[in-house]
């Protein structure tokens, strides 16, 4: 399993390890190489500075060196060394030389005017390097002229290296323990701040897992907010919300149902032990028979209903049907025998391509509970008309009592809520209009409610 800190962890801690070691690499190197250039500097100016103690008289060579003022070549710490060669033979060498067994330094072949550094074991046994360079002395006469010798000279100058090379591996040193120490600090200070970083989403997991749909109080709140968190928050709560709704819902909708169904349970329990204690009374029994069927018929269309709002939520139905809406009006009234209704429409023929079943069922639906719900003796109103882009509005209005004036009109699409508390109404379940606005969904028509005064308005648009 993937995990969001493991990988910001290791991605931030190679990513910047590499970055630190890279910068650490390229500084060793450049600071070995200058180091390394400037010791062999150094040795081709003390070079240059022997190639100058060289003179001429007109007819001889002549080195004038002293001991006094270049102690590193007569004495033995640390000593240096320097030979010249004339005509591939010795000329002049340090005194630093007859120290050791070896006297001389090894002789090296080179063209006029060319220089070579050469890694070199020292008389003394030291690591060391020589320098090397073929050159012709300038010289003086004696009226002043300068003139060149015309032999070449070679000279060669040793010092130790050790030094150079104890600074470079000290270097060297310095440069894997920073580089250890960087990588262990990197991925102390990743970890640390990646937690640190991730603490919010931490404590808001812990809110979530503490939620208990029950309490309304129960919402996310972030102690510190952070910006990339308070989408997610909102959206959260607003899950919450919503989630908290529909627990409520499910919660009344499944006591609604049980009370629904123990009512006419209870009725047949009731007739069952009055049959059972008087079963010699033929007018109970003559009862008994059409009471049944009429309680289990209430049971039957409470289950079938509720099967219905379950089976066409969110969902959606095909629209392959051309529809009148006019014409299943005029046949959902003479179905139910929906007397004292007014129709008022604007076109002759109202057709539309939606789905047969469910405009049925929606219209259905809003004239019996137009017919069930009006004032006694009220006429009811039912407007058909063609609305915007070629949509057609069926509009159902009729008068009701005052008890719907302080209700809230969305309770209205619940399934399973009555006006009437006490549920005295044995054909009233609470599960037409949810139905209808179930199958309006789900043929992405709108049903809505409007209440002014005392009329009750139900618009259908499809």
């Amino acid at each position: 399993m993937k995990s969001i800190r493991g990988n910001l962890v290791s991605t931030l801690s190679i990513t910047i390890t590499g970055v630190v070691v890279a910068i650490l690499l390229a500084t060793d190197l450049a600071v070995d190489s200058w180091i390394d250039s400037q010791f062999d500097k150094a040795m081709h100016t003390k070079v240059g500075m022997l190639m100058t103690l060289v003179s001429e008289d007109e007819d001889h060579l002549e080195l004038h060196f002293s001991g006094e003022f270049l102690p590193e070549f007569t004495g033995n710490i640390e000593p240096e060394y320097y030979q010249i060669w004339l005509n591939d033979r010795v000329f002049a060498r340090s005194d630093s030389l007859d120290l050791f067994s070896q006297h001389e330094l090894p002789y090296l072949s080179l063209s006029l005017g060319e220089n070579k550094v050469v890694n070199e074991t020292l008389p003394d046994g030291r690591a060391g390097r020589i320098i090397y360079t073929r050159f012709i002395p300038q010289i003086h006469t004696l009226k002043g002229e300068k003139t060149s010798f015309d032999d070449e000279l070679v000279i060669a100058y040793a010092a130790s290296s050790e030094g150079l090379d104890f600074i470079l591996w000290l270097i060297d040193i310095v440069f894997i323990v920073t580089i250890v120490c960087v990588v262990v600090f990197i991925r102390v200070f990743v970890r640390k701040t990646v937690d640190v970083g991730l603490a919010p989403l931490n404590s808001m997991n812990a809110q979530i897992a503490k939620l208990n749909f029950s309490k309304d109080s129960d919402t996310i709140i972030l102690e510190k907010p952070v910006s990339e968190l308070l989408p997610v928050e909102q959206s959260l709560n607003r899950f919450i919300v919503e989630n908290r709704q529909l627990y409520l819902r499910e919660k009344r909708l499944t006591s609604d149902i049980s009370h629904e169904l123990k009512t006419p349970i209870t009725e047949l329990i009731n007739l069952a032990e009055v049959i059972s204690r008087f079963p010699e009374d033929n007018e109970l029994a003559d009862d008994f028979v059409p009471e049944v069927l009429r309680i289990s018929q209430r049971m039957k269309n409470i289950v079938t209903n509720v099967m219905l709002l379950h089976k066409y939520e969110q969902i959606k139905l095909p629209k392959d049907d051309v529809v009148d809406v006019l014409q299943v009006v005029n046949r959902s009234i003479g179905e139910i025998a929906f007397d004292n209704v007014e129709i008022q429409t604007t076109c002759s023929e109202c057709p539309i391509q939606t789905n047969l079943m469910a405009v049925e069922s929606i219209i259905g639906n809003l004239l019996k509970n137009a017919k069930r719900h009006r004032v006694l003796g009220s006429e009811a109103l039912i407007v058909v008309e063609k609305g915007a882009t070629n949509g057609i509005n069926v509009r159902v209005s009729n008068q009701v009592s005052g008890e719907l004036e302080n209700v809230n009109l969305a309770q209205l699409f619940e399934p399973l809520w009555q006006s009437d508390q006490s549920r005295s109404a044995n054909d009233c379940f609470g599960l037409g209009l949810p139905i209808a606005r179930t199958f309006a969904e789900a043929i992405d028509a709108e049903l809505t409610v409007a209440l002014e005064a005392s009329t009750i308005t139900f618009t259908f648009t499809l």
